[in-house]
């Protein structure tokens, strides 16, 4: 399941300059076939720590070559009080790894 149009992750991961290749598909949360993610051609996987706990060992290996940011759900996908310092961790996170 990837991020698809009018979430609020979504619209978040814009805000910090992340074009994800989904964002206008017609429905909010597709599912796609990881043969089809990766012929997309990202040059950056985000992954939460939820609702599926990704980890250094779990996650990233689906995407050889790619850089993988390993993010706090809560950053990404809560809003209110946490938005104004999920925008900055989330935003450190994607500098990192895109270095």
């Amino acid at each position: 399941m990837v991020l698809g149009r009018d979430t609020f992750a979504g619209d978040l991961l814009s805000r910090l300059g992340v074009d994800h290749p989904y964002a206008t598909h017609p429905e909010r949360y597709p599912r796609i076939p990881l043969e089809a993610l990766r012929a997309a051609g990202p040059d950056l996987v985000v992954l939460p720590d939820e609702p599926y706990r990704f980890t250094a060992d779990d996650g990233p290996e689906a995407f050889p070559g790619l850089p993988c940011a390993l993010v706090s759900g809560r950053h990404l996908t809560w809003y209110g009080p946490v938005v104004g310092r999920g925008a900055e961790v989330l935003g450190r996170a994607l500098r990192t790894v895109r270095r």
